[in-house]
C-alpha cells in the first residue's frame, strides 16, 4: 500500500509511515518492492521482460486506476 504524497518528486520516494521514514530514488525503491515479491514467490521475472505478478486462481485483476 502506498500513501499518497510518498513521491515527492519523480526521482524520490519518501515513506510517509511514521515508523519508517524511508527516503530514497523511486526506481531504487521500486526494485526493491519487485525483488521482494519475487522473494515471496508472488513475481515472476522472465529472462527477458517485465515482472509479472501471480495471482491466487481464479482472483480477478484489480481494475485500471
Amino acid at each position: 500500500i502506498t500513501t499518497p504524497g510518498s513521491r515527492q518528486d519523480q526521482a524520490t520516494f519518501v515513506c510517509k509511515n511514521p515508523d519508517c521514514g524511508w527516503s530514497g530514488n523511486a526506481d531504487h525503491n521500486a526494485a526493491r518492492n519487485i525483488l521482494h515479491l519475487y522473494r515471496m514467490g508472488h513475481a515472476l521475472i522472465p529472462a527477458a521482460g517485465r515482472a509479472v505478478v501471480r495471482r491466487p486462481r481464479g482472483a480477478k485483476p484489480a481494475t485500471a486506476r
